[in-house]
């Protein structure tokens, strides 16, 4: 029996170590930095809270030596790049591991995530500020928009769009849209990997674990009422703001808080489809080409108007029961 148990203490380990290794290369790969978090949380819910801080601790040490080596080697370890390289994920496995603490077992998930996506977000607004003033973050960007953009300018020519196509792929005006567009839903962005990733990493722990017994498939998303009357105060003050030219801060206040409300119900719209596809009963694999076609059509006009329709399936369910099961009580 004890051999057993040392076997499996082995196990783990390796799994811990496993997961942090995998959590600080996705993280440094830039490309696929998103899904940082995925691997400490499967660790979470597969082994426990000791599991997932001993992954998440080796993740922070692999991306404090990997991101400082990086960052010393081109002289920008400090300011907004500091931020971003180094002290963003390590909040973001703090708020991971505050998203799995024991004190607030009792509070619905939803409230978790948005209480810690509001703590995270008033921590970054000191990178933000750093990101709209440095111009030399922002000359850096112009020049890789420049050096991207270059063969298409090119092939433009001298026609009769040429002039219009070139004001449009203005590097400068795109640098400045990105960051006036990032400064205004930055929050949105925070709360969809931090409750994505703790959702996710539940339901790819394993069955029978700990994280997949608590955290319900996506058919089963409900957020709490309350959240109701948030959501319309925030597209109440968005449009407050708007009409009266507020200030620059009051105005990503409110399209932060709209936003991230909005997002929330997407998730939940997009249960209330997943549940609707079930029940009609459509073969996952037709279900895996409709979602993978919604997210292609995101580029067009149309796309947007089909993710808008997700947040309002979520709200409107308050008063349509879209899930309504059958039998006695229903």
């Amino acid at each position: 029996m004890s051999d057993h148990v040392v076997a499996l203490n082995r196990r783990s380990f390796a799994a811990f170590v496993a997961a942090g290794l995998a959590s600080c290369i996705l993280y440094s790969s830039i490309l696929l930095a998103f899904a940082f978090l995925l691997p400490v949380q499967i660790a979470y819910g597969r082994f426990g809270r000791r599991g997932g801080m001993a992954a998440a601790g080796l993740s922070a040490a692999g991306i404090v030596l990997v991101q400082g080596w990086r960052l010393a080697a081109i002289g920008q370890l400090e300011g907004a790049a500091l931020g971003a390289g180094i002290i963003a994920p390590l909040v973001f496995l703090l708020a991971l591991a505050l998203m799995n603490a024991s004190f607030w077992k009792g509070w619905d998930p939803a409230y978790r995530a948005l209480c810690l996506t509001a703590v995270c977000a008033l921590a970054a607004v000191p990178v933000v500020v750093m990101l709209e003033r440095d111009t030399a973050i922002a000359a850096y960007l112009e020049g890789r928009i420049a050096a991207f953009l270059a063969p298409l300018r090119t092939a433009t020519g001298q026609g009769y769009d040429a002039p219009a196509l070139a004001a449009a792929l203005d590097p400068k005006e795109l640098v400045a849209t990105s960051i006036t567009t990032l400064r205004n839903s930055y929050a949105a962005l925070l709360l969809l990997l931090l409750a994505g990733s703790w959702r996710l990493g539940n339901r790819w722990s394993g069955q029978g674990s700990r994280g997949r017994e608590e955290t319900g498939a996506i058919e089963e998303l409900r957020l709490p009422y309350a959240l109701l009357w948030a959501f319309l105060a925030s597209w109440s003050l968005v449009l407050a703001v708007v009409v009266l030219h507020a200030p620059q801060a009051a105005e990503a206040f409110a399209w932060n808080c709209a936003l991230t409300l909005t997002l929330a119900y997407a998730a939940q719209g997009f249960g209330v489809l997943t549940h609707l596809f079930k029940k009609w009963r459509m073969p996952k694999s037709l279900r895996v080409v409709f979602v993978v076609l919604a997210i292609l059509a995101l580029a067009t006009p149309t796309g947007l108007a089909v993710a808008a329709a997700l947040p309002l399936f979520g709200v409107t369910e308050i008063w349509i029961p879209y899930r309504k099961t059958k039998g006695v009580g229903a």
